[in-house]
């Protein structure tokens, strides 16, 4: 009897430290469906990150709302930068300088010299979409900023209204128990043939800022908001465009997030056109919402369409392309749905798969390329995933709470037979 409690104890305490090692570990997991790509972790302890970078020397920068740390390939970490009044959306690395979108400010930070410098200040990114992201391409960097509205139309006094694109001529639609139009302040009315006058920098826009010259230009106008966006093969940009809400005095109805390719000098359509299609299609009302364009004078009637609709709203976020097709192929686009917790690939077909499921308490927020693998910033987890190709080699991977039982088990046999060993010594 005294044999047998002793087993009961050993097995237990076994089985008790193998579950604590799984979920201490279950909670970095992912589950791979496609079997090509094997995953990794980068990093840990990483909460609330808002992106990351790495540099020409493999050095690592991680970017938190109100700091910057340098993660170096010796695993050396070292805070960079920490500011009360900062509040980082995305960063990029140029040269040996280090590129922030905080706040309404485009700023540049010389990390050997501990300089800050303002590119651009003031940005009219004041409402729901003020995330601005960053993308660079040689000497040339690339800033969206988002619509202070959902579909053009202030609902409240607290916010201010967007900054127009080009000089819209008004259709006098007005909406929401206070009349309000668009382009005004929260509770004025248009007037059908109203002028407003476009911004030097507007909503809804990307821009660009030459390094070398410092000019500024509108690269693209008429984006809601942009969740991610990169470069393909060709020099073309792919973003993740939201689609409209169904909230607010101008609801939009059963719109969905797109994927554009993003052409220089082209206007969307927003507030009037939304993926492609124009406002007053029987897609965006369920015929209690009747909707009208408030701009008579749009730039064209038949804006870009996108390349891909997917099927859910206010869910994509973080989008990479495999420019060199490393891991997935060439020009395939890698995007996460934090709705439904799963990274998607989106080939030459147009045609979306799942490729990892992230787990339920996942949240991405930038995804890139570096060398051969593709890296996953999930800020809620805490967690940069590396994933790289595995060609067609089969990996057998046992579940990690067997590896951790039978490691336990090991040592503890291990340490059953010192004790054994020790008894029998001093009995003799």
């Amino acid at each position: 009897m005294k044999r047998f409690l002793k087993f009961l104890v050993f097995s237990t305490l076994v089985v008790s430290i193998s579950f604590g090692i799984y979920e201490i570990n279950n909670k970095y997991t992912i589950d791979i469906i496609n079997k090509n790509i094997g995953w990794s972790i980068n990093n840990k302890g990483i909460k609330d990150a808002k992106s990351f970078d790495f540099d020409e020397n493999g050095n690592l920068y991680i970017a938190f709302s109100d700091s910057l740390k340098i993660i170096k390939e010796d695993n050396k970490e070292e805070t960079l930068i920490k500011k009360k009044d900062f509040n980082i959306y995305d960063m990029v690395i140029y040269k040996n300088e280090i590129i922030l979108a905080t706040g309404r400010d485009i700023v540049k930070y010389n990390y050997e010299n501990d300089e800050i410098l303002e590119l651009i200040k003031d940005l009219p990114n004041l409402g729901e979409n003020k995330y601005t992201k960053l993308l660079i391409e040689d000497d040339i960097l690339y800033i969206t900023i988002g619509t202070n509205t959902n579909s053009g139309i202030l609902d409240k006094d607290s916010t201010d209204c967007d900054v127009p694109s080009f000089e819209w001529i008004l259709s006098g639609e007005n909406y929401g128990d206070n009349n309000t139009g668009a382009f005004v302040e929260y509770g004025i009315q248009n007037k059908s043939g109203e002028k407003v006058k476009e911004g030097i920098i507007s909503n809804g826009t990307i821009l660009s800022y030459d390094f070398t010259s410092g000019k500024i230009s509108t690269f693209a106008t008429g984006i809601r908001n942009i969740e991610g966006l990169d470069f393909n093969n060709e020099g073309k940009i792919i973003a993740i465009v939201g689609g409209m809400e169904d909230k607010g005095s101008r609801a939009v109805k059963d719109d969905k997030d797109y994927i554009y390719e993003i052409k220089e000098n082209a206007w969307y359509g927003w507030p009037d056109y939304s993926g492609g299609d124009s406002i007053t299609s029987p897609k965006f009302s369920d015929g209690t919402n009747k909707l009208e364009p408030v701009i008579s004078n749009p730039p064209t009637k038949t804006p870009y369409g996108p390349i891909y609709q997917h099927y859910n709203l206010s869910s994509l976020k973080g989008l990479v392309v495999d420019r060199e097709g490393n891991i997935l192929g060439q020009d395939v686009i890698v995007f996460a749905d934090n709705k439904e917790n799963y990274l998607y690939s989106l080939g030459k077909n147009n045609v979306a798969n799942k490729i990892v499921d992230l787990g339920d308490n996942s949240k991405v927020e930038v995804i890139r390329c570096y060398k051969d693998g593709i890296y996953v910033l999930d800020s809620k987890v805490g967690v940069l995933y590396k994933l790289e190709s595995t060609g067609n080699k089969t990996i057998f991977k046992l579940p990690i709470i067997i590896w951790g039982f039978i490691i336990v088990f090991i040592i503890a046999l291990i340490i059953a037979e010192v004790l054994k060993y020790n008894k029998k010594y001093k009995k003799n």
